[in-house]
């Protein structure tokens, strides 16, 4: 639980310190004024750039991959009326629950994946914020499937981007040097193992195009779209009706009961196109 003395203007190194250790602070959000969790990922810039309303009376928030939990919190400091963080970690070893139980806040928390998201047990959401989740995915077109099931109106996406940051063998260069024309071609860039900073949790970049044009084909038209040196944000809003994969004449579509539902469930979750 973070120490009281926060609440204090003049708060000494060593206090900072004792109310923040054991927890890896990936998100840096101001709790009180002047007093910021130490990460590195600024949350108001953010969300700032992903053009999220500064006020959100009545909405209901979904946010993915809360992690910290800072995104939520600044969710309900906005007035968002019910705000669910969906994630893998445990809360009391990612400061979630550190924060929580200090800001009195009525943010829920439950385990889970994309994956794993389903309307008959969490409803649908006004907006659904999904930061730094898509290039850990080996799944990145079934998580946006997922997350479009349970969406009523937006999705504020943010994630890796190869557009300015294509990762060859021994350097690294942008679509553009490589050939301007790969600009016009959705690309995915797909990492075996830890080519991606070091990381094995990292799977695929996506160039602009490719990201948009999947957020098309799951059901969500882009409106924004930013990038931001080696990150793409995308603030994109549901299409009405089934998503277009849904409409076409693949093998999902035709053989919907077969491989389909196991997947994603109900095919009239959606509406009538």
């Amino acid at each position: 639980m973070l120490d009281q003395s926060l609440t204090e203007a003049k708060m000494n190194e060593q206090q900072q310190k004792a109310s923040f250790d054991g927890v890896y602070w990936h998100q840096r959000w101001e709790i009180v004024p002047g007093i910021f969790t130490p990460g590195r990922n600024p949350v108001i810039d953010l969300l700032s750039v992903a053009g999220l309303p500064e006020k959100l009376a009545g909405k209901r928030i979904l946010d993915i991959g809360a992690w910290n939990g800072c995104i939520s919190f600044e969710c309900e400091r906005r007035g968002a009326a019910d705000i669910l963080a969906i994630g893998p970690e445990n809360p009391e070893v990612s400061g979630f629950n550190r924060l929580k139980s200090y800001l009195g806040s009525n943010v829920r928390y439950e385990y889970g994946t994309v994956y794993q998201l389903d309307p008959s047990k969490i409803g649908t959401f006004d907006i659904i914020i999904c930061f730094g989740v898509l290039y850990h995915l080996r799944h990145p077109l079934l998580g946006l499937d997922m997350m479009r099931q349970v969406a009523k109106d937006s999705l504020l996406v943010e994630s890796s981007c190869i557009d300015h940051h294509v990762r060859l063998p021994r350097e690294r260069t942008t679509l553009k040097d490589l050939n301007s024309k790969l600009l016009e071609i959705p690309i995915l860039q797909f990492y075996r193992r830890a080519e991606l900073n070091h990381d094995e949790s990292n799977w695929f970049s996506f160039n602009q195009l490719a990201l948009s044009e999947m957020l098309r084909s799951s059901g969500f038209e882009p409106n924004s779209t930013q990038l931001v040196g080696d990150r793409i944000v995308i603030n994109s809003s549901v299409i009405p009706g089934k998503p277009e994969w849904m409409t076409l004449n693949t093998g999902e579509g035709v053989y919907y009961e077969v491989i389909t539902r196991p997947l994603i469930g109900e095919p009239n979750v959606y509406g009538q196109a």
